[in-house]
């Protein structure tokens, strides 16, 4: 099926599409025209559960922490295959807390303007469940990135990052994404209730393959993410 053509601007500003990890999963429908800005609502459905992910299923308490994101330029990574964490991630992914993220956030805004709009969403008190949020994005920023905490867990966090919510010049319409377990390097426990083992040196952040998240089928996601333009 071939995709209408959307609105096109010079090649100077044309963005691709750049996904964290494997293939999109789902649809990225046609784009509307280009502006300025745009409003996205961001639903996270987090399928993360005993029937799903049943290897040492952490009975007492599994949940997520809150969730927190961001829109940035090509110049700001939050988290890839092969890259340390910063302070900021390590605290999600060690303990589910963003306020050393959210000052780094700050610091980069202030002295390099890599970020935008930066966002939240409550945590799940129980999985599975839903979280949602909305943000703005720019031209200038057309990037989404977000994580949040699988918990319990020694360092293992999900999210997206450095989704481009342009294509063709325009803002796409939909994204739906798979979510995947990553390890963020900064924790050697390989249990969810492992107790604390700082790693060091930090080894990078890679896709968590342990049998918690890795089947002979291949790699269980955790959920997924649609991210929905929203109508003026």
């Amino acid at each position: 099926m071939t995709l209408p053509k959307t609105a096109r601007r010079p090649q100077s500003h044309t963005s691709a599409m750049r996904l964290a990890v494997g293939p999109l999963l789902a649809i990225a429908l046609p784009g509307l025209a280009a502006a300025e800005t745009a409003r996205y609502e961001l639903t996270v459905n987090i399928g993360w559960s005993e029937a799903t992910h049943p290897h040492e299923w952490p009975a007492d308490d599994p949940h997520m922490s809150q969730l927190t994101g961001l829109t940035h330029n090509s110049r700001y990574v939050l988290f890839a295959d092969g890259r340390t964490a910063s302070g900021g991630l390590k605290s999600i992914a060690e303990n589910g807390r963003s306020g050393i993220i959210t000052a780094e956030l700050d610091d980069l805004n202030r002295k390099k303007k890599r970020t935008g709009d930066a966002f939240t969403a409550e945590g799940l008190a129980t999985v599975p469940g839903t979280m949602r949020t909305t943000f703005t994005v720019s031209d200038e920023m057309p990037l989404v990135s977000f994580a949040t905490m699988i918990a319990p867990s020694p360092d293992w966090i999900t999210g997206l990052s450095s989704v481009d919510l342009m294509k063709d010049g325009a803002f796409v319409q939909e994204l739906r994404l798979p979510l995947w377990a990553w390890d963020a390097g900064t924790d050697s426990g390989t249990t969810y209730t492992a107790e604390n083992a700082e790693t060091q040196p930090a080894q990078t952040t890679r896709l968590a393959a342990s049998p918690h998240f890795l089947t002979a089928k291949g790699l269980v996601p955790v959920g997924e993410a649609i991210l929905t333009l929203i109508a003026d």
